[in-house]
């Protein structure tokens, strides 16, 4: 552990005692590897003492060896003691370790970014899909003529690669683009950045570029992080990799009670202001039915009703959509339409783990590709997958309520560059009431993850003491 790390420790706890306390523990857990193997049905994972399972096993979320949706469905999946994880598995694709990664536009990469630029917009944004119901919400926004931006996850919940041609997803991401929408990355199977290791946060941001750029024949220069969590490390390994870091300013909580808030929540931010001088971004799931069925349409009309636009995260912020996407190759600027994907072959085999998994540098020969628009595949149901958490952002540890929009924002046309685009990188607003399992899995996990853990949780009780000596 970093001497800054313990700094900043000691100094948390002074502040927020249990919030540092949860700090210690995912300091101590982001190099744990798996001890010995175990074969089906035995016990894994964190609370097991970091016994993993053999290989074409997965350790599912409450900690047992075995195979199927339950058990290798992201994000629940333990990717490291489940070698056979849905998020340890690597797409067929074009290789983009090595892309190079030139700036372009004036969105700044690395930062985050949680409201529009440009005034009287609303950006719908909708996560973790696709999934079943992504097709009949891009029949709603095309008989809007609304313009959205996705998300896109491409391996959770034990839904099927979106590359992989049986899935029926390819069809589905370039109708996307073939209807005018944005396509943004999400990770790979939606992992908690902060939580994973480097070797498995870098995976989670390269295979999902692989994924699409399979699927688009480029992918996209936009992210989001799952449950926007996204510490120092991740924020610059996305300004190193060229990422436009996508947050909002109006959470719906669809996900949450059947979406009952949902419309309220939206409607109530709208009318507290004027389109005049805001804009937004909403978050909304595209694998949630009521949002798809109810409440897509409701945000739509009173969007309109309330004098605003409905457009892309891009255009939201005044970025043409040349800049949305990158080419696999030479990592260039390169617009979605008209690319079309070059062919790929599948993988036999998934790798042993996550950790072992050798990235090559991509074909330094030249490649053509023609102008074509894209033709989708012959598109293919997906299959619903029933029991299964989509690891949407009703899990986050922190509560992610909207930042409202102050009086200093008067311009009728743009908001400040300041206002806009936030250079912090800490992403710690206070401990919500959504804290569930996964919670008790980073604790679980730092108290037998390292010894150096006893000797940082001594430093935080003391710290805690301490502040009672001094209110004593």
């Amino acid at each position: 552990m970093r001497f800054l790390d313990l700094i900043a420790l000691f100094t948390g706890a002074v502040w927020n005692p249990f919030l540092a306390v949860h700090y210690s523990l995912v300091l101590g857990s982001s190099n744990i590897k798996a001890e010995k193997r175990a074969g089906p049905g035995a016990t894994c994972g964190f609370t097991s003492g970091n016994v993993g399972c053999d290989t074409g096993l997965c350790c599912s979320e409450a900690g047992t060896c075995g195979t199927g949706t339950a058990f290798c469905g992201g994000p629940g999946c333990q990717l490291s003691f489940g070698p056979a994880c849905d998020g340890n598995q690597v797409p067929a694709g074009p290789d983009t370790s090595k892309t190079p990664r030139p700036t372009f536009g004036s969105v700044p990469n690395g930062v985050d970014i949680s409201h529009c630029s440009i005034t009287g917009k609303v950006a719908l944004t909708f996560d973790d899909g696709p999934y079943i119901y992504t097709t009949e919400l891009l029949d709603l926004l095309q008989r809007n003529n609304v313009r959205a931006t996705f998300f896109i996850v491409g391996n959770n919940a034990g839904k099927g690669q979106i590359s992989d041609a049986s899935s029926g997803y390819k069809s589905i991401i370039q109708r996307m683009i073939t209807d005018g929408h944005q396509v943004a990355s999400h990770t790979w199977s939606h992992q908690d950045l902060n939580a994973a290791t480097p070797q498995q946060r870098r995976a989670q941001i390269i295979n999902n570029e692989i994924a699409l750029s399979s699927v688009l024949g480029v992918f996209p220069t936009y992210f989001r992080p799952p449950y926007t969590r996204c510490g120092s490390d991740c924020y610059g390994e996305l300004k190193s990799l060229g990422y436009r870091v996508v947050n909002y300013d109006i959470d719906t909580r669809d996900w949450q009670d059947g979406g009952v808030n949902a419309k309220s929540t939206y409607e109530t931010i709208l009318t507290q202001h004027s389109a005049a001088n805001s804009g937004w971004i909403s978050l909304a799931h595209d694998v949630q039915e009521f949002t798809v069925h109810e409440l897509t349409q409701f945000m739509i009309d009173k969007a309109r009703a309330l004098g605003y636009d409905l457009v892309t995260v891009g255009d939201c912020l005044g970025d043409p959509s040349a800049n949305w996407y990158r080419d696999p190759i030479t990592g260039e600027r390169r617009d979605a339409k008209g690319v079309t994907p070059s062919q790929t072959t599948s993988i036999s085999s998934p790798p042993a783990s996550s950790e072992s998994r050798t990235i090559t540098a991509p074909s330094t020969q030249s490649t053509t590709k023609t102008s074509t628009s894209v033709t989708p595949t012959k598109f293919i149901t997906p299959t619903p997958v029933t029991s299964v958490n989509f690891g949407i952002e009703h899990q986050t540890l922190y509560s992610s309520s909207f930042i409202p929009l102050t009086s200093s924002f008067t311009s009728t046309t743009a908001l400040s560059t300041s206002a806009v685009f936030s250079t912090s990188t800490s992403n710690a607003p206070k401990l919500g009431p959504w804290a569930s399992r996964h919670f008790m899995n980073q604790v679980v996990m730092g108290l037998f993850s390292k010894k150096e853990n006893v000797a940082v949780l001594v430093m935080s009780g003391l710290a805690v003491l301490g502040c009672f000596v001094v209110i004593l």
